[in-house]
């Protein structure tokens, strides 16, 4: 919606001015969306810092040989581009259970600086501790920013803002990330890549045959299995010709060891009108695995 000028009338139909009628709760509701989305930008910079750190280099080489079906390791992650080090990170930190300690990432940075966060950024890491495990979300439609998405394995539906918006997927594809909530809206933790719709394949046939082998569903059993979407993608991109990574890309350009750096946002237009944060790669990085 657009605000009418200071001294134009208030968009309520009372006859008063804008200043004198509802410019002050607006500007107020400003305010708080913005400290949220303030605290979301600090707390997924932090968490994806706090997963690169070096004392978990060990178990992140595990892991990524597992999350990349072997097309990473240990000796070629610092060689990720940086989307994927985002979207490894992002499962790293919030699916991987750690060998040393039994729990997740997400889990130990909460032990650790959960208790010295400010508001609302602690009360965002509460929420998001319990976010649900990376998935694979079907794209039904969109509004502008706002995309209508379904979960691939329960059905639910879900409206997700995305600042990049739905970027080159089209309807019907899946996209691969995490949603989380920020304030009054879901956000993807990291910017997702997605299945085009003519690659789902015989996805959901892999999925049924791991869930009647694991024996359970829900969380517990995607949170465990939801590799298979990054597997699955990874296996269509080379039928259909394309590098599934992007060391294999004789286009990229490595940047050599990747450096441990600040994970920075850029400042955009959030719901509303209100400025929100979006990773630092444009729309036009989002890419079909």
């Amino acid at each position: 919606m657009d605000k009418p000028g200071r001294n134009e009338p208030c968009y309520c139909g009372s006859g008063k001015k804008y200043k004198q009628c509802h410019m002050a709760a607006d500007l107020a509701a400003e305010r708080e969306q913005r400290a949220w989305a303030d605290a979301a930008r600090e707390l997924r910079a932090d968490l994806f810092d706090f997963a690169d750190e070096e004392r978990f280099d060990a178990e992140a080489g595990e892991a990524a040989a597992h999350y990349w079906n072997g097309l990473y390791t240990a000796e070629t992650l610092p060689l990720m581009s940086e989307s994927e080090a985002e979207r490894f990170l992002d499962w790293f930190a919030f699916d991987y259970i750690l060998p040393s300690t039994g729990g997740r990432i997400v889990e130990l940075y909460r032990s650790e600086k959960g208790a010295g966060l400010p508001s609302p950024r602690g009360e965002l890491l509460d929420q998001w501790v319990d976010a649900p495990p990376m998935s694979g979300y079907e794209l039904a439609g969109y509004d502008r920013q706002t995309l209508r998405v379904k979960e691939f394995v329960s059905g639910q539906e879900l409206d997700v803002f995305e600042p990049s918006g739905h970027g080159n997927a089209p309807l019907g594809s899946l996209l691969l990330g995490r949603p989380v909530p920020v304030h009054d809206h879901h956000e993807f933790f990291a910017l997702s890549a997605y299945i085009p719709p003519e690659e789902i394949a015989d996805l959901r046939d892999k999925l049924d045959a791991a869930r009647a082998a694991d024996g359970q569903g829900g969380d517990a059993f995607l949170r465990r299995h939801n590799v298979l979407f990054i597997h699955h993608a990874l296996a269509q991109a080379q039928a259909a010709g394309r590098p599934p990574v992007a060391r294999l890309d004789p286009r990229h350009v490595p940047d050599g060891v990747r450096q441990r750096t600040q994970h920075r946002r850029v400042r955009v237009k959030g719901p509303n009108t209100i400025a929100d944060t979006v990773p630092h790669m444009a729309q036009t990085r989002r890419k079909a695995i």
